[in-house]
């Protein structure tokens, strides 16, 4: 489509050139302003135009144009704001394709909009950019109106057919904080992660459930299924220590085992000993999750035992009772290992989401599940750039896994 033609008069061009070089912003501005003038005259001359063919083909003869409606800016995307009059018909009838009645922002920019908000910016910020960038301040009101482009495909990306295969599943609950009706609140989610065949991670489900209940979980699995998750290729699922959860996933895919979750697993253990106890507890806890083979794990859990002797008798019990889960880790390839101790990985959403609700405001229901989908996304384009078992990002998780461990011993006051 080419309809309209800009022309340039020769004898000013030298004219312009010494104004670039005089004030290149003023001058910029001023080419700025002559593009939008004639982008302005052409969108009026094709709404004239389609009026015009409208009334040709009416069977009501009586119809005419009936002037225009009061001016008004419309932010063209590339372009920025321009000055459109739509003409009226003395019946009403009219409703320009071009430029619908109640549009004021091209579509293309609310879809980048609600892009820029997923990402993180506030509704303020999108307005102030809006505002130095298009030359029209696109209030609160519009900016969150925009996400609801996105809404649908979100919640399909959400509810996706799953392809491929996994061989394992990061199993795990957790609580995003949302704004509704003017107070907070954790609002209890179900996540699973999976290890394809390539051994990339990825997001298969983000669900509201409570993880203390099995029977959510089972409702889960089962719609994972549905969606084409083959269970019969799963043979791993790392996760923490709900009661009836391993035996309920042991269940639903066939010939599986499971790793208990070194990090929940450790923090309830080492609050369970002595204050004065606890330092040296976690250090002869670290020999077992780190040790080199699992041999060598199980005479480190026996030396932690005999280390603490009758003073962390619950703490010690509390690891023997989860030790054999806790060491399935070790039955899968070395590189592996890091990878397959922890569900932190699922705890990477919960960071990612809080960061970009930070400065949202409140969230209604389907705004909550865009912001996961989004959130999801972009954490699943950054997996698909390394493997579990790569070198690089093996020594990432490394520092990860321990940075979170410690950060857990403060929380029960571990380190003094």
């Amino acid at each position: 489509m080419s309809v309209i033609k800009v022309e340039i008069r020769l004898k000013e061009i030298p004219a312009a050139i010494e104004e670039f070089k005089k004030n290149r912003k003023k001058a910029l501005d001023l080419f700025s302003e002559e593009i939008r003038k004639a982008v302005s005259h052409g969108f009026n001359q094709l709404l004239n135009t389609e009026i015009d063919l409208f009334l040709g083909n009416e069977t009501d003869a009586n119809n005419k144009r009936n002037g225009y409606h009061p001016e008004r800016e419309y932010v063209l995307k590339g372009v920025g704001s321009l000055r459109v009059r739509i003409p009226k018909d003395r019946l009403g009838r009219y409703e320009s394709a071009i430029i619908p009645s109640k549009e004021r922002v091209d579509p293309r920019i609310k879809a980048e909009m609600a892009i820029l908000q997923l990402a993180g910016l506030s509704s303020r910020t999108l307005s102030m950019i809006s505002k130095r960038l298009l030359g029209v301040e696109a209030g609160k009101d519009n900016v969150n109106a925009s996400l609801s482009l996105l809404e649908d495909e979100a919640r399909r990306w959400l509810d996706r057919p799953i392809e491929r295969s996994y061989w394992a599943l990061y199993v795990d609950g957790t609580n995003f904080k949302v704004q509704r009706r003017g107070s907070t609140a954790s609002e209890p989610a179900l996540v699973v992660l999976g290890i394809d065949d390539t051994n990339h991670r990825s997001i298969l489900a983000i669900e509201p459930g409570t993880k203390d209940n099995v029977e959510c979980w089972k409702s889960v699995f089962s719609t994972l299924k549905s969606r084409g998750l083959v269970s019969s290729k799963v043979r791993l699922g790392v996760m923490d220590g709900l009661p009836g959860l391993e035996n309920l996933f042991k269940q639903e895919f066939q010939g599986s085992v499971t790793q208990r979750c070194w990090f929940h697993a450790l923090g309830n253990a080492v609050a369970k000993s002595p204050a004065r106890l606890r330092e040296g507890f976690k250090l002869q806890a670290h020999k077992i999750m780190y040790a080199q083979s699992e041999n060598e794990a199980r005479v480190a859990f026996e030396t932690l035992r005999d280390v603490m002797g009758n003073d962390a008798t619950r703490a010690v019990k509390c690891l023997e009772k989860d030790l054999d889960s806790l060491l399935t880790f070790f039955k899968f390839d070395r590189s592996l290992w890091v990878a397959l101790r922890t569900t932190n990985a699922i705890e990477t959403i919960n960071r990612q989401f809080k960061r970009r609700t930070r400065g949202m405001g409140t969230m209604g229901e389907t705004t909550l599940e865009s912001v996961l989908a989004f959130t999801a996304l972009k954490i699943e384009f950054g997996w698909g750039l390394h493997r579990i078992d790569s070198k690089l990002y093996t020594r990432h998780l490394e520092r990860e896994e321990k940075n979170v461990i410690e950060k857990a011993v403060e929380e029960v006051g571990l380190l003094n």
